[in-house]
């Protein structure tokens, strides 16, 4: 059974479409077959095609088993140039080339929207929703386009309703995008203050770094001057934060209020990722062509240096087991660092390359690491031993685990998240939800429940951080 529309019901304000979906009519999608919505405008180059674009981009960025196609009463012969440049600015194109409606569009569609009257000879006895009262696009486009994107922002929330009553529960349901403004370029690594409930973006392109506001959804200020910064992390104790410059090798620290600067620490050249060390009072920076600095952030001094064979990617602190685990993607291996020592203790050799993300399965034991070639995903025991193995999505950065329901969240530059569930020893990918291209870094923040995502400027929209809430 179809998917039926109901008529459109303009308020005052904002126009909301009324749609009434029956459940059955994702049966198909279910099954691997997305759902067609038909959007119809006279020739079929104008309006229909505007709204088909970012109806979706929308449903992609939501996982919806949804397409849209677009129709014209009459047929035209191409899409005019007006309409094609005012797509190509938010990174989209026409849905498809022009065609001109058949009752066979209509009688498969999961739903049909028209912006002009559709003659009862074509409409075959089906259900039409009318957007009436958008203007042409080809007169006022941003105009048209802002009045039909509203629209579709009230009509998605009720497919997904739909979807998810029917079986289709996607495990992360993207709840907000937090714009970053002007920011260009390649996003590095986030941390959070966990007290603020504010967030701490390395906007690596762009020589800042982002402090956003998560309980407003705002940017509440831009830490400008920087060189490169590459990774950011809050030290509790003395209420600071640290951002690793990778142009100049340099630590910086700032006051966590105001965030004014504070201090600045030399390591001489590619300062990357930082772990807090809550327990130790500690601050960790991996740095240069192979090393660890050990911090004491009440001194504001490096009391240790770590030397490895290779400049260390994504490195992560046992709890309470004295151990440092270190992915050297350049090396190969993985390095097991003594903590009190400084001295190395194991070298896992791995057999696959690019190994940049790592992170620690605290109840299990356990140690997983992705590889970027080939894109997999590696799971050992903390004494080295292969457990697992599952695939992944491509160019992975940023790997968490979600322990209140078993899951791995794995966010990957190819433009997607893929999500694992863990059984025993299996790893086995629930799904894999479109982001954006390059949107490689991500933060799952246990304490708040959300997975926040890192999308850079691009085709996708301005630079974001994309919110995802865990389902259920």
């Amino acid at each position: 059974m179809r998917t039926m529309l109901g008529n459109a019901q303009t308020g005052l304000r904002l126009p909301v479409v009324v749609l009434a979906i029956l459940l059955t009519s994702v049966a198909s999608a279910l099954a691997g077959e997305d759902e067609t919505v038909v959007f119809v405008c006279q020739h079929g180059v104008v309006n229909s095609q505007i709204a088909a674009a970012y109806f979706n981009k929308a449903a992609h960025e939501r996982a919806l088993p949804f397409r849209a196609v677009s129709r014209g009463i009459d047929l035209y012969r191409s899409v005019p140039v007006r309409i094609q440049d005012g797509l190509a600015l938010d990174g989209l194109e026409a849905a498809n080339a022009p065609q001109q409606l058949a009752v066979e569009d209509m009688t498969a569609a999961g739903g049909v929207v028209a912006f002009d009257k559709i003659p009862a000879e074509r409409r075959a006895g089906v259900n039409v929703s009318y957007w009436s009262g958008v203007p042409l696009g080809i007169d006022d486009y941003e105009t048209t386009r802002d009045q039909i994107v509203q629209r579709i922002d009230a009509l998605i929330p009720t497919l997904a309703a739909a979807a998810e009553s029917a079986g289709n529960k996607v495990p992360l349901q993207l709840q907000t995008k937090i714009p970053l403004g002007d920011v260009r370029g390649r996003i590095d690594h986030l941390a959070v203050d966990l007290k603020r409930q504010r967030l701490f973006v390395a906007e690596l392109g762009n020589d800042s770094v982002g402090v956003v506001d998560l309980a407003a959804n705002t940017v509440l200020k831009t830490i400008t001057g920087l060189s490169e910064p590459q990774g950011v992390g809050y030290e509790p104790s003395t209420d600071t934060l640290y951002v690793a410059d990778a142009r100049d090798g340099s630590v910086r620290l700032y006051e966590a209020n105001e965030y004014k600067a504070t201090g600045r620490i030399e390591l001489g050249g590619d300062a990357d990722n930082i772990r807090i060390d809550a327990v130790g009072k500690r601050v960790i920076v991996g740095y240069g062509d192979g090393g660890l600095a050990v911090i004491d952030p009440a001194t504001r001094n490096k009391v240790q240096s770590i030397p490895l064979k290779a400049h260390p990617e994504s490195f992560q602190l046992e709890p309470n087991g004295g151990r440092i685990f270190v992915n050297l993607p350049d090396a190969h291996a993985v390095a097991v660092v003594d903590t009190a020592s400084g001295k190395l203790i194991a070298n896992w050799p791995m057999d696959k390359g690019g190994n940049f993300a790592m992170t620690i399965d605290r109840d299990r034991g356990r140690v997983l690491l992705a590889y970027r070639n080939p894109a997999a995903l590696a799971v050992f025991s903390v004494d080295g031993k292969p457990i697992a193995s599952a695939e992944t999505c491509g160019d992975v950065d940023d790997i968490f685990i979600d322990g209140r329901r078993n899951r791995v969240y794995v966010s990957c530059g190819s433009g997607y998240v893929d999500v694992l569930e863990i059984d025993g020893s299996a790893y086995r990918r629930i799904a894999r939800l479109p982001t954006a291209g390059g949107a490689r870094t991500s933060l799952f923040v246990p304490e708040l429940d959300r997975l926040l995502v890192a999308v850079r400027a691009g085709p996708a929209g301005p630079a974001a951080i994309w919110v995802f809430k865990p389902m259920p």
